[in-house]
């Protein structure tokens, strides 16, 4: 009888672990999401209804990556304020064009 209840015990423990990876995956998906709208409709935290004391009550999301380093996809950039970076210096002062990194 003791082997069955170790059975039961490990397949619980087997399916608490199988949950937790589903609801860590959806959770992932679900906070992806939700910046994805918070940065399209450019919502505040304020309106979200978060009581968040400070100099600003908008969420900061970063932008999402317009240019990418042929050299190297890994490298991406927004294109938005700030420097650029030292590979899309490096292409435009070979003669790139910007253009030719879109996304």
């Amino acid at each position: 009888m003791s082997n069955e209840v170790a059975d039961l015990d490990k397949q619980i423990a087997e399916l608490t672990a199988k949950k937790q990876a589903i609801l860590n995956g959806k959770r992932q998906e679900a906070i992806q999401e939700a910046k994805t709208l918070i940065a399209q409709y450019t919502l505040t935290a304020n309106e979200l209804g978060f009581n968040i004391k400070g100099k600003s009550s908008t969420i900061a999301v970063k932008a999402a990556a317009k240019y990418a380093n042929p050299k190297n996809p890994n490298e991406t950039w927004a294109g938005g304020k700030g420097a650029r970076p030292k590979w899309v210096r490096e292409h435009l002062a070979n003669g790139g064009v910007l253009d030719s990194l879109l996304i």
